[in-house]
């Protein structure tokens, strides 16, 4: 089986990818360390104030994650685009295999109505 090589900006574009990711662990970690700490300190209660809190997360780490899939989309699209044909016009025609046997004449009978 043949190693395809990868292209040079969809690696940059995973990369950049785990890097967002790594962030936005980072920023869940960190937001849920500011939300306890507003829960242990008496300033937040969290019946009633759900949507706040997830609204706070999603501020927090949505755009990230949206980049994420998005850099992964790019890089894989252009991963596929720039794989390069392997065979040459040549080795394609050699493949396709023509039957030179002559075509017979075929008598049409008359169709009867």
């Amino acid at each position: 089986m043949e190693k395809k090589k990868l292209p040079v900006i969809s690696i940059i574009f995973y990369i950049l990818a785990g890097i967002s990711l790594a962030y936005t662990i980072w920023a869940i970690v960190y937001s849920s360390g500011i939300i306890s700490e507003a829960i242990a300190m008496g300033q937040l209660v969290v019946e009633g104030s759900e949507f706040e809190i997830v609204s706070y997360y999603v501020s927090n780490t949505g755009q990230f994650v949206l980049l994420a899939a998005v850099l992964i989309g790019l890089g894989w699209v252009l991963q596929i685009l720039s794989t390069p044909k392997s065979e040459t016009l040549e080795e394609e025609l050699a493949e396709i295999q023509i039957d030179e046997t002559p075509i017979e004449k075929v008598e049409e009978e008359p169709v009867e109505a």
